[in-house]
Order: C-alpha cells, then structure tokens, then sequence
C-alpha cells in the first residue's frame, strides 16, 4: 500500500509542476508578444504620419523620388521618439530614397527588409532582427500600386527590459504555486488514497473468506459492501443449484443401474 501512495503523489507532483511550468512559459511569451505588439503600434503611428504626407504629395503629382521636403520630415519625426534609431524609405529594388542616416541614401537596405514587405499580405510588415526591430509600411499611390516602402528601425531595449521583468514576477509567482503545490497536492492525496486503500482492503478480506458461508464478514463503512453481499448471495446461490443439479444426476444414474 505504501508503494501505491508514493507512485500517487509522485505522479501527482510531476503532472503539477509541468502544468505550472508550462502556464509560465506561456504567460511570459504571450506578455512578450503583447508589450512587443504595443511598441510596434507606437512606432506605427508616426510611420502612418509620414506615410500619408507621402501619399499627399504623390496625388499631387509627384514622383516618389522628388519629394524634396520628405528628409526633414522624417528626420523631425524620428526626433519625436527616443526609441527609434532611424527611419528609411525604399524601393522595389532595396535602395535607399531616403534616410535619416545620410550614408544610406543611395545604398540597399538589408535583403531581409524587401523580402518581409513583400511577404506580408497587409500593408504592414514587421522584422525582428538581433539588435533591433524593424517596422514597416507599404506606402501605394492612388492606383494602390506599391510605390515604395517605409522601415522604422527601433531599439528593443524598451521590450526586452519589461519582458525581463514580467519574467521575474512570473518566476516568482510560479515558485509559490510550486510550493503550495508541493505541499498541498501530497496531503490531499494522502486522504483519498487512505480511503481507496480502506476500500480495497475490505474487498481483499471479503474475497480471501468468501468461500467461509458459515462466518459473517465484518464490514465497515465501505463503498464495497453492497456490492460484495450480492455477490456472496449470488454464490450461495449458484453453489446450492449446482449441488440439487449433483443429486438429480446420482439419482437418475442409480434409477438406470437397477433397471439394466
């Protein structure tokens, strides 16, 4: 019995401490794509900013090259917020148009920037990259033909500083509901499986002298003891029908021997 307690509680600990761990590692990663998401939409907005101004000036006739007052523009906006580091517009072919950063005007951007604006179904598009993170826009012309693309490149310091210390709070967190698992899961056990042991040595004792008709079986409060009553009646009863079955066959096998 004692060996069938400690598998309970042992089986009991493990799947406990899985489902904790697992609930952690899912709330740290949904907190990380969430406070990644709402950085992501800050930058969005002055992106939208610019897009617009961009879109302004192309229904007016111009070129998506000559919009001479668009470096100003985007060297105010980045201006506006400390978290991002630059910001970039492109073409089809990966070239800088324009750039808060003057050395890459007239450069290619990263191939992975083209190859996530052109995946992406909406108009936006994101990039994770080691040190930073890149936002983008799809920037079309009245005609919603894709005439360029604009990338906000970001610092990550913001998300990785709150994720690390939603992280912390959810470890913390996770540790306690460890311990009280610990502690709780095991005495609760230990009282269901002090009752199904109870159960099952009753049922043991009435099967070891259920042959014993002459003797009563004590019974406790058991869950089994209905059970087993009918079933010693239902023996007593076989065994009885089996014995009248014996004497008729002695009887007719002694009436065929007197009359041979």
């Amino acid at each position: 019995m004692g060996t069938i307690r400690v598998r309970f509680i042992l089986v009991a600990l493990v799947v406990s401490f899985f489902a904790v761990g697992m609930s952690a590692f899912l709330n740290y990663f949904k907190y990380k794509s969430t406070i990644g998401g709402i950085v992501k939409s800050r930058v969005l907005v002055i992106g939208r900013g610019i897009e617009n101004s961009v879109q302004t000036s192309l229904s007016l006739g111009m070129q998506f090259s000559e919009l001479s007052g668009l470096p100003t523009q985007i060297s105010r906006e980045m201006a506006a917020d400390k978290i991002i580091k630059s910001i970039d517009l492109f073409d089809h072919t990966g070239q800088a148009i324009y750039s808060t950063d003057r050395e890459r005007v007239a450069k290619e951007v990263p191939r992975t920037w083209v190859q996530a604006a052109e995946r992406s179904k909406t108009n936006e598009w994101n990039l994770e990259e080691p040190g930073e993170y890149v936002a983008g826009i799809s920037i079309k012309n009245n005609f919603n033909l894709t005439v360029g693309y604009l990338a906000l490149r970001y610092s990550r310091d913001v998300v990785d500083k709150a994720t690390a210390t939603a992280g912390r709070e959810i470890l913390v967190s996770s540790l306690f509901a460890l311990l009280g698992v610990a502690i709780l899961a095991p005495l609760a056990l230990i009282a269901v499986i002090r009752r199904f042991e109870r159960d099952l040595a009753a049922l043991e004792n009435a099967t070891t002298d259920l042959e014993d008709t002459d003797k009563s079986v004590p019974r406790g409060h058991s869950a089994f003891d209905v059970p087993i009553a009918s079933l010693r009646a239902s023996l007593r009863e076989a065994d009885n029908a089996l014995d009248d079955l014996r004497d008729k066959m002695e009887s007719s096998r002694t009436v065929t021997v007197r009359s041979r």
